[in-house]
């Protein structure tokens, strides 16, 4: 029997077709010659999880992940489909849970199995969790950091700020004045400790002699330490005898004498008695004036005519003259 051409391409179209299925289904991880149930996980995110993706159980590849979408009503949940070999039934209260592969940030499928004598039907709902992976837990422990070092610039920045604003052009100026300033006065300190040193270490220095005048005061004092007992001691017998006098008594003496002389002198103010008088009454100063000018002309006619009131003479020779002279005397007043 003979087979015809169109036999033969016929058969070797359906074989490639057949092929390139059972390929594609190989990528994506499906086994076409085995059987396999359908299980659902619900995962409020999946990270990096697609279809294909391995589902392990203790490790080993029990199946791949099927399909992924969202829930329905808008939860913003996914439904994750998983087929899972026939040979392998999953207990009740198993979880599903999402981990991390590789460092890379690959996802999969652990099934975590609980001991049980039930088990899931094909086609039931597991409970999922998600595992946080080395990478999601490298990105939680760096938020905080993250957030520090953003804090850390934005202070940064100020500081940078202020520092311009402090180092301008005039502050810049008043900065290096202030560094000669300084030096000048480094300068002049250390030429102050080289006279201070010079000063300690010379024999003919000024602190050397005042230390030298400091211990012979210290000996003169160290000597005459006896003579000082002495003084203080006469010093409080001195205190003693006053701490005895009687000071309220002697102050209220003070005090009665000085109130009879403040009424003695506003008795004087007043006019009253001889004193008062004297103080108040200026007849006794015009009677004193009086007589004094009396007393002048007296002494005056004295010296001119000094025979009007001593006459030693046996003899008047002089009446003519005095009488001359009487004349003279009393034609003045004219």
């Amino acid at each position: 029997m003979k087979i015809s051409k169109v036999f033969k391409i016929g058969l070797f179209t359906v074989l490639c077709i057949a092929a390139f299925v059972w390929g594609i289904n190989f990528l994506k991880g499906r086994n076409l010659f085995t059987s396999s149930n359908v299980y659902y996980a619900v995962f409020d995110q999946v990270d990096g999880l697609v279809e294909s993706n391995k589902v392990m159980l203790s490790g080993y590849k029990v199946g791949v992940v099927q399909d992924i979408k969202f829930e329905e009503d808008y939860t913003g949940r996914l439904i994750v489909s998983m087929l899972i070999e026939k040979d392998y039934k999953i207990p009740q209260k198993s979880i599903a849970k999402l981990v991390s592969t590789d460092i890379m940030g690959g996802k999969a499928i652990k099934l975590e199995v609980n001991r049980s004598k039930t088990f899931y039907e094909p086609g039931d709902t597991l409970v999922s969790a998600i595992e946080t992976g080395l990478i999601d837990q490298l990105a939680y422990q760096m938020v905080p950091v993250k957030q520090k070092a953003e804090a850390l610039m934005e202070e940064l920045e100020k500081s940078l700020e202020v520092i311009t604003l402090v180092f301008n052009e005039t502050n810049r100026e008043n900065l290096n004045n202030s560094f000669v300033s300084l030096r000048r006065t480094l300068y002049n300190l250390d030429r102050s400790s080289a006279m201070l040193d010079t000063m300690l270490n010379s024999k003919s220095g000024s602190i050397r002699q005042i230390m030298a005048n400091a211990s012979s005061i210290s000996n003169n004092l160290r000597l005459n330490n006896d003579k000082i007992s002495n003084t203080i001691k006469n010093f409080s017998s001195i205190s003693d005898s006053l701490a005895k006098v009687n000071f309220a008594s002697t102050i209220l003496k003070a005090d009665s004498a000085m109130s009879s002389l403040n009424t003695i002198l506003t008795s004087i103010n007043q006019g009253q008695g001889t004193l008062g008088q004297l103080a108040k009454n200026d007849t006794l100063y015009y009677n004193l004036e009086s007589a004094s000018r009396n007393l002048e002309l007296l002494l005056v006619d004295m010296k001119e005519n000094p025979k009007r009131y001593i006459n030693v003479s046996v003899f008047d020779f002089s009446k003519t003259r005095y009488v001359e002279t009487k004349k003279t005397t009393a034609e003045k007043p004219k």
